[in-house]
């Protein structure tokens, strides 16, 4: 088993640094000027030109419309307003983008809260959906607080896992084509107790054997839980026995040893928690109780890992709510890979009653940009990263075995950043955080003039590899061998 360096995290608490976002402040900007009851938000290019898109989930405390911005470019955004998708109603609060058919449209799914049955949309590749009325997977009223496209049995198509508050989660498996609907499956009491207060989710594959595991996110003080996927549907129960308010949690490797590591929002003004993957062999998740980023409590809600400064490694910011300003993590990258916080960002200065949080270059200049959603009818942050000359990647990938989406696919980037040779990991999932997601991957090269490699790992065990890449652009990365800068 690997040491865990505790006392790498035993640093000075706040940090200045010169990169700033701009807090996109435009009334005519529609993405700052809805006030609705915002849980999700979700980068997504729904029409399939290059940039993203963004979805709000609304009306988690109200029945309100859903939100869908079509991305013009030139930092404009257009309001969606026809179609189910934002006029549907419901008490939605989070959801989540994947393409469940594998024809390369990403399709919709929303949770609804307060027992009204969950929404499913397909995608027909513009501004328009489908919106599915038959099948268990939008008749099941439920507390539904979160959903997550996975490939749970590695068959290629994408399957739906729901999490609901104060009641049994739903398990929907896709039976393929030709229709493309979802059977219930009632058969696995690890996965769908309900006696937890069950809020937030996360599938990843922590322990590098390519199956999805499951990382659960309970209220109301009860224990999280982590789910060790053994195969063949079957499930390792292994209680966290940290007995508080969890409402977000992100999976990263933000120490570059290429494993997940876990950050856990908690409410309440609960100190959050940082895991440190202890790697090969037990690939346990060891709790770091030094270091600001776990002595910080909070009503912490959102959280997303990003390269704030594409200097190849990844930092954090965590969103809060009842007005309190966000918490930025600056990563001080190799060897120490140990935080501190900075206080004078503007992104860490407006403070709202802040749930979900996404992070996305949404003008592909290659800096990570970022939303915050609010509650409460009040307006969303959207924040533009100034970004430095630091170099960089950003990576979609397209399954042709695996699903479309490539959903539980893992990057690996190796490059030479200021004469250190770095390896780098990210793995795509369809959501993190509190209700938020984004299927880009992007990776910061600091001075690296050239990526080294790129390996791709595909859910169903096929191996994708590229030298010599050039940095500073996207690429789009074929299950089938290719590699096309965009």
């Amino acid at each position: 088993m690997k040491k865990i360096l505790f006392i790498l995290f035993i640093i000075s608490p706040i940090y200045s640094f010169s990169q700033n976002f701009t807090s996109i402040l435009n009334p005519n900007n529609p993405v700052i000027s809805d006030t609705f009851a915002t849980g999700g938000a979700f980068w997504a290019d729904i029409n399939n030109d290059g940039l993203l898109d963004l979805f709000f989930a609304n009306g988690n405390v109200a029945n309100q419309n859903n939100s869908l911005f079509l991305n013009t470019g030139n930092l404009n955004f257009r309001k969606i307003i026809t179609g189910a998708v934002v006029n549907d109603g419901g008490s939605s609060i989070g959801g989540s983008f994947g393409d469940y058919n594998n024809d390369g449209n990403l399709d919709l799914f929303v949770t609804n809260r307060n027992f009204f049955k969950n929404f499913l949309y397909r995608g027909n590749g513009d501004t328009t959906f489908l919106k599915i009325v038959n099948g268990n997977i939008v008749n099941d009223s439920g507390n539904s607080n979160s959903s997550h496209w996975v490939d749970i049995n590695r068959d290629g198509l994408l399957d739906l896992y729901v999490i609901n508050f104060q009641g049994n989660d739903y398990l929907y498996i896709n039976n393929g084509s030709p229709e493309f609907t979802f059977i219930s499956n009632t058969t696995l009491p690890i996965l769908l107790d309900g006696n937890a207060f069950s809020i937030v989710g996360g599938w990843a594959d922590y322990n590098n054997d390519k199956l999805p595991d499951l990382f659960v996110g309970n209220g109301g003080n009860a224990n999280n839980i982590l789910y060790k996927n053994l195969g063949g549907l079957n499930f390792q129960q292994i209680v966290m026995n940290d007995s508080r308010s969890t409402l977000g949690l992100s999976w990263g490797d933000y120490d570059n040893d290429g494993d997940l590591d876990l950050f856990v929002a908690n409410y309440l003004n609960q100190n959050n928690i940082l895991y440190k993957n202890s790697g090969f062999p037990d690939y346990t998740l060891v709790r770091i109780d030094t270091g600001i980023v776990s002595n910080d409590g909070g009503a912490s809600v959102g959280s997303s890992w990003i390269d704030i400064e594409n200097d190849g490694d990844l930092d954090l910011i965590v969103a809060n709510d009842n007005g309190q300003n966000e918490f930025l993590y600056i990563n001080s990258g190799y060897p120490l890979y140990a935080f501190t916080k900075n206080t004078t960002n503007s992104i860490t200065t407006r403070g709202g009653n802040s749930f979900g949080c996404s992070a996305g270059d949404f003008n592909n200049d290659g800096q990570v940009d970022f939303v915050v959603a609010n509650r409460d009818n009040q307006n969303n942050f959207l924040f533009l990263n100034d970004g430095n000359n630091n170099n960089w990647v950003g990576i979609k990938c397209i399954g042709t075995v695996s699903n479309r989406s490539a959903i539980g696919t893992k990057v690996y980037i190796k490059s030479v950043i200021k004469g250190q040779q770095i390896r780098q990991m990210q793995e795509i999932v369809s959501q993190t955080g509190y209700n938020s997601g984004n299927l880009i991957l992007n990776f910061g090269l600091g001075n690296s003039s050239v990526i080294d490699s790129i390996r791709v790992e595909w859910t169903n065990g096929n191996t994708s590899h590229f030298t010599n890449v050039q940095p500073n652009k996207y690429y789009t990365i074929s299950e089938s061998g290719s590699i096309t800068g965009i």
